[in-house]
């Protein structure tokens, strides 16, 4: 395990070097923003929809209520459109960081490997079996 914080520090400065941008500066962050934004005004429109649709009056009162059917569909669709946005900003970000990671891994695996395999040539070339 003492090679472990010469890894973490090692990937540190990896992602350093490839200058990787704060996930707090990007489109990722606005599209969650966004998507929360959405999320909200769907549910609030659906709850004004539903007041609504209960404060019709008048001789006739369908045509308000239909309003608010539409009204409330509108919102619904907001609100699913807010959650994809949410899911899409926040799973991009974890993706990138989770890519890099799996890279320098896998960068890493085969250096022990290459050194390994090298390690067991120049044993042989050297007559050692």
């Amino acid at each position: 395990m003492s090679g472990e914080p010469d890894r973490i520090e090692q990937f540190k400065a990896d992602l350093a070097q490839l200058h990787i941008t704060d996930p707090s500066a990007t489109r990722d962050s606005l599209t969650t923003r966004l998507g929360v934004a959405g999320m909200v005004v769907g549910i609030l429109l659906s709850l004004y929809a539903y007041s609504l649709s209960f404060g019709a009056s008048g001789d006739n009162p369908a045509p308000q209520q239909r309003d608010a059917i539409v009204l409330a569909l509108v919102a619904v669709t907001i609100a699913i459109g807010g959650a994809a946005l949410y899911l899409k900003g926040a799973l991009a970000s974890f993706l990138r960081f989770w890519l890099v990671r799996d890279l320098h891994e896998r960068r890493a695996q085969t250096d022990r490997v290459v050194g390994a395999l090298g390690a067991a040539a120049d044993s042989a070339v050297d007559g050692e079996p």
